[in-house]
């Protein structure tokens, strides 16, 4: 059986955009935003409708990758992990009108369904999991993993912050809707925005004026856990790119001072442009070149955040490809990881500071238990105040977040 794509409604250019990238992800091991990133730069003719449409289709091979592979290989259509193949069985099994029923006739349809229906009592394959990934969610998280999984193959909502430092929310809002782009808000994130179709939020003007900030409903509930004051000293022990680090200079109001720490000096490079555009100016950058730069911070910060290196098996909605790139190897070396910026980074807290750990993982192995065992090993120098676990079941990203008073 042979699928020939060329000949559908959908235009060659988005067929051949789709392959690219997703070969690139899943054969060439990028990370997904840099292959999106790379292309649409050199294809700058793409509309915004065109570029949703590639992300929507991209996320989704690679969402249902093993499904779709299993299937092909049942059938023998085409070459081994043939994209084109794998994109025509994508849209039969979701019922959409774009295979060509020239091309793609009811016999090979029904084939394709039957064989999907066969998957039906193989949660693996039907929810397209690695084995031993499915066996670490199943053993931490038992009866509840199955919800879970299935939570974690919706579609992400696109959410943005409001950058109060520049723009108020409801000024926001009504800037969009005269667009025509239409949001809602969110009751526990107050200057979330959530819209309600798809669209490039790069291109809108209000973004290039710094007036907002993409960043999941989750992760902001991260900086109000936090709960950082104006005129603080915070230390972003893990800053990467910096998402929560802008929040939480917007919740202080661009009044105090952050240290942005990071080991990759490059992310911190983004991070120093956002925040030009965001328009605050009292986050400093440092790069984590050796142990000295954490020892001349211990006992001088209000408050540090350390939103630590993890699986990232809270944000597979948005990064499936994580799924396939993770191995049993990387999560053990992770866990080490957090063990370790935990009890290094956490010296950096005043007495009577505070300190929060988060991570975008579901893992309980990750999360509490990493807790558990750092008050085990530190109880003189810290108490235990609360923690929160958002569920990808709430609708949005999957996080962890603790906070812990250091006492001396």
């Amino acid at each position: 059986m042979r699928f020939n794509l060329n000949q559908l409604a959908v235009p060659l250019k988005n067929i051949q955009a789709i392959a690219q990238i997703t070969h690139a992800v899943m054969h060439e091991k990028q990370y997904a935003d840099k292959a999106f990133e790379a292309y649409f730069k050199n294809h700058r003719s793409l509309s915004s409708t065109d570029t949703g449409f590639i992300v929507h289709e991209v996320h989704h091979l690679i969402r249902n990758w093993r499904l779709f592979i299993e299937i092909q290989t049942k059938l023998k259509l085409g070459s081994a992990n043939n994209i084109e193949a794998l994109l025509n069985i994508s849209w039969i099994i979701s019922n959409k009108p774009e295979p060509d029923k020239r091309i793609v006739n009811q016999v090979q349809r029904n084939q394709v369904l039957e064989a999907y229906r066969g998957f039906a009592n193989s949660r693996t394959v039907l929810h397209s999991f690695p084995n031993w990934l499915d066996n670490v969610g199943n053993n931490e998280l038992t009866e509840r993993w199955p919800v879970i999984l299935n939570a974690l193959e919706q579609e992400p909502r696109i959410v943005i912050r409001t950058n109060t430092i520049k723009c108020a929310k409801d000024k926001l809002r009504k800037a969009l809707q005269n667009q025509g782009v239409i949001t809602e808000a969110h009751g526990k994130a107050i200057d979330a925005l959530i819209f309600i179709s798809k669209l490039n939020v790069f291109k809108l003007p209000e973004f290039k004026q710094g007036f907002f900030e993409m960043q999941d409903i989750s992760s902001q509930l991260v900086g109000y856990f936090a709960n950082p004051q104006p005129g603080m000293r915070v230390i972003d022990g893990c800053a990467g790119n910096g998402g929560k680090t802008l929040h939480l200079a917007s919740l202080m109001q661009n009044k105090g001072r952050i240290i942005a720490l990071d080991l990759f000096p490059g992310k911190l490079d983004t991070l120093r442009c956002r925040a030009s555009r965001a328009g605050i100016s009292i986050i400093e950058t440092r790069a984590i070149e050796t142990t000295k730069v954490i020892k001349r911070l211990h006992g001088t910060a209000d408050l540090v955040l350390l939103d630590v290196p993890c699986s990232g098996l809270g944000v597979l909605k948005r990064n499936p490809e994580i799924k396939w790139r993770l191995q049993p190897n990387d999560l053990e070396n992770l866990k080490k990881t957090q063990e370790e910026i935990l009890h290094r980074y956490s010296l950096m807290v005043k007495p009577g500071g505070k300190l929060v750990y988060s991570t975008c993982s579901i893992l309980p192995s990750e999360n509490s238990q990493q807790i558990q065992k750092f008050l085990e090993n530190h109880r003189d120098q810290f108490e235990f105040v609360e923690e929160r676990f958002i569920s990808p079941e709430e609708g949005f990203d999957g996080f962890y977040m603790a906070s812990l008073i250091r006492k001396q």
